[in-house]
């Protein structure tokens, strides 16, 4: 093990002002003996390296060092390497990284300073529980220091607190449920480590293969190598952009609604590591090389502030000299900062919501404000850019209530790939990709009504729609964030179904839709960890998760709300079997059976 510094021969000479006071240790929790250690037994044994995996991410070392070695080791091993001091040294010398972690002789150290490589796993569980300490010392200082903030709201703080408490409670739970509900699939290949592919861990859920079908699909892959975006967000920017440059003219009828071919995303990411941006520009970057006049300001802008302000872009304008932007009334809207409209949303008298929903809708836009402002027949889609905080923090009940944030797909997205000496895509591919495009977006905008095929439409009435009404019956923010859900997957299958030069959804397409959709709710889980928008019930939901496998009892919950009668008490813990995953079970005891609340998944 290498040597603890000596301590201090000052360390017990109290100052001046303030000696009465005990020194406090500012170090954040770590055991730098149990990451040597880790490290150590990995480099002994090919077995330990499966056995960390399993129990640690390599950013959970306190050592940046430590960090970089890891992730060179499980190269290694994931290219089918051999994995030794010699190897590892020749890995990291290549990347240019053996000095920064301490050269060769501290490789070999490591080695030296493992007891066994049999208690790889239990090293691992120390560093791991180390990690999520310093994250939760994380979360307290960035909550006080929000609190802190003199011209920040209540409301905000306490949402705010609410979301980092459920999400660092729920986590582990939640990451074992994502795919709960989602139908089994085989393993995504644009999510697999292979060899010469350096992929971050992915802390989130993955979506299905069949998600990218058809010629959508074959675009995603042949960009994922050019880019660090997730292929799901190059996927719905994909789409959503299509939507919006196909038109109004393709559409279905789901009931006796006409349903237009816009698809409206968020894609939700960390500020450092979703690369939400780089998959707009990513998908981007193809689309405006196929329709330049389109992808161009005045067809895709930024800057929703107001709803007068978005019918501002489409309205109706009789003139001789009306601009080409009043006559095609297609748009395709961008915001890379969606916390800031969500915010202009909430505000008192705001007309944003409204002309939102009608937009989804495909509706012709009016002002309230201004009888003069309309826009008849408008095709307007739009893609948000959020991190996760933002989307916990905003999803307020008032906003859920008001139908307008359940028009959008949440779709969770994360880094990809390593790439850090990436160009982009080749000209030549970008070119290739942009000539298919023109020709795929030119047919579909001439389609009149979308029709499905007979294997399409049974897939839908047999399983596709079951499925979904009982997500609906769920009850929950995951439920009311998939309430459109039955409409949204048809029109998901039709923008397939028209990039791939045909009027008819197949039942591909509607797989695909389906996977897409589930992939949404997925993110939804992960994201808000099944909270329902009631305090007093997301505080009973995480003392339950807290319980275990043991759960809560009725005696329990009465000492967590100890100042509320028993009739509140019971309309809580109705609310709570409303959400997904948890149960209410009899406890066999000595005497008289026990009613425990618990959380299954």
């Amino acid at each position: 093990m290498a040597p603890e510094p000596a301590p201090s021969p000052y360390d017990n000479v109290r100052t001046l002002h303030g000696g009465a006071e005990p020194r406090i240790d500012r170090t954040p929790p770590q055991d730098l003996e149990a990451e040597q250690s880790v490290l150590g037994a990995m480099l002994l044994s090919a077995a330990a390296i499966d056995d960390v995996a399993a129990a640690m991410d390599p950013a959970d070392h306190y050592r940046p060092a430590h960090e970089t070695i890891h992730r060179a080791i499980r190269e290694l091993h994931d290219q089918g390497q051999p994995v030794d001091p010699i190897t590892l040294t020749h890995h990291l010398d290549k990347r240019g990284d053996l000095a920064r972690v301490g050269g060769a002789s501290y490789l070999h150290t490591l080695v030296q300073a493992v007891p066994t490589a049999a208690n790889a796993e239990y090293y691992a569980e120390i560093v791991r529980d180390k990690a999520d300490r310093r994250r939760l010392i994380e979360a307290g200082n960035r909550l006080a220091q929000l609190a802190a903030e003199p011209g920040t709201d209540a409301e905000e703080v306490r949402a705010a607190m609410l979301a980092e408490v459920t999400e660092l409670a729920a986590s582990p739970a939640v990451q074992e449920s994502d795919s709960a509900g989602t139908p089994a699939g085989p393993p995504n290949p644009l999510y697999d480590p292979h060899s010469s592919i350096r992929r971050p861990h992915r802390p989130g859920p993955t979506p299905h293969p069949d998600v990218f079908c058809g010629w959508v699909g074959e675009t995603v892959r042949e960009l994922d190598p050019t880019s660090e975006a997730d292929p799901i967000a190059v996927l719905v920017n994909l789409l959503s952009a299509a939507g919006a440059a196909i038109g109004r003219r393709p559409h279905l009828m789901v009931g006796n609604d006409r349903h237009p071919c816009l698809i409206w995303a968020l894609t939700i990411g960390p500020t450092s590591s979703g690369r939400k941006g780089s998959a707009t520009s990513t998908a981007r970057r193809v689309l405006s090389e196929a329709l330049p006049d389109f992808f161009g300001p005045e067809h895709t802008p930024r800057g929703l502030n107001s709803g007068e302000g978005l019918i501002e872009y489409v309205k109706d304008d009789d003139s001789e000299d009306a601009s080409h932007a009043s006559v095609d009334k297609r748009l395709w809207v961008l915001e890379s900062e969606y916390a800031v409209t969500m915010s202009r949303g909430r505000r008192e008298g705001s007309s944003l919501p409204g002309v939102l929903r009608q937009a989804w809708d495909g509706d012709s836009l009016g002002s309230m404000v201004r009888d003069s402002l309309k826009a008849t027949d408008p095709h307007i889609a739009i893609l948000g850019h959020i991190t996760p905080e933002e989307f916990r923090a905003k999803m307020q009940d008032s906003e859920m209530a008001g139908g307008t944030y359940n028009r959008f797909l949440p779709i969770f997205c994360h880094r990809n790939l390593i790439l850090p000496g990436s160009r982009g895509a080749s000209p030549e591919l970008v070119d290739n990709l942009a000539a298919g495009w023109r020709t795929v977006l030119a047919d579909a905008a001439s389609v009149e009504e979308v029709k499905f095929s007979p294997d399409a439409w049974s897939l839908y009435c047999d399983e596709v729609y079951p499925a979904l009404s009982e997500d609906d019956s769920a009850g929950g923010v995951i439920a009311q964030f998939t309430a459109r859900a039955a409409p949204y997957v048809q029109r998901a299958a039709m923008v397939y179904a028209l990039c791939d030069h045909t009027d008819t959804i197949a039942e591909h397409h509607m797989r695909a839709a389906w996977h897409l959709l589930d992939y949404a709710r997925a993110s939804a889980v992960h994201l808000l960890g099944n909270v329902s928008g009631d305090p007093k019930v997301d505080k009973l939901a995480t003392a339950v998760r807290a319980a275990g496998a043991e759960g809560l009892t009725g005696e329990q919950v009465r000492k967590l709300f100890k100042s509320t009668g028993k009739a509140e008490r019971e309309r809580l813990t109705a609310a709570l079997l409303d959400l997904p995953g948890y149960s209410r079970t009899q406890k066999p005891t000595a005497g008289r059976p026990t009613t425990v609340l618990a959380y299954t998944g």
